[in-house]
């Protein structure tokens, strides 16, 4: 699950997602996720079937970016939800990408708000190599620590394929198990960037280029 990119100043990103979860102990899963980080780095995150299966989720926080060479992104988060599953959240998280490599991770601790609810620790994390301008490999990894079933770790393999904005990731957790699941990505990506107007006359060579990502 790649997440929002290196945002520079005066852009805006949406990241729309599309997860569609298969495995043979449950039914089809669809889980659509959208990201939005304003110009001024404040991020919203709001996902459904997520934390659990009819369950809508909503986090807010504000993303701290930089880099040259190695850019990063770290996103803390506070969220609540409403559905199957009713609870307040804490999230981190986080991009980093050198040359071709790159790293991202998302994790959660969830608490009940409700009497017979339980608490849970997720975490979902790839590390990943760029080998052309539409391919991507990598490996993959969820864990879940529950208060009733403990700790429960899925490692996985990932291949990606990138065409402009659209990505279509491709991952199978637990590949040699009996816990064998499959999840397929439709991802779109959009960029908002908005001119400055120069304080006084240039000419059109002069003027510089809007705010780009390192």
């Amino acid at each position: 699950m790649q997440l929002m990119s290196h945002t520079g100043f005066s852009q805006a990103n949406i990241n729309f997602e599309q997860y569609h979860v298969v495995n043979s102990h449950q039914l089809y899963t669809y889980m659509p996720v959208v990201h939005y980080q304003h110009k001024k780095n404040w991020y919203a995150e709001a996902r459904y079937n997520y934390e659990a299966e009819k369950t809508f989720s909503l986090y807010l926080g504000r993303a701290f970016t930089g880099g040259n060479d190695l850019n990063y992104s770290f996103v803390p988060m506070l969220g609540g939800s409403i559905g199957k599953f009713e609870g307040v959240s804490t999230g981190l998280n986080i991009d980093m990408d050198y040359n071709r490599f790159f790293f991202s991770s998302q994790s959660q601790y969830s608490m009940p708000t409700t009497q017979y609810g339980r608490y849970f620790w997720y975490s979902w994390s790839e590390v990943g190599y760029q080998s052309m301008k539409w391919l991507y490999t990598g490996l993959s990894v969820q864990q879940t620590h529950d208060r009733l079933t403990g700790d429960e770790l899925q490692p996985g393999i990932m291949i990606g394929f990138t065409f402009n904005k659209f990505t279509i990731p491709v991952y199978t957790f637990d590949p040699f198990g009996n816990g064998r699941n499959f999840i397929v990505g439709f991802n779109m990506a959009w960029k908002h960037t908005r001119k400055k107007q120069p304080a006084y006359p240039v000419v059109k060579s002069d003027v510089p280029a809007a705010g780009s990502n390192p």
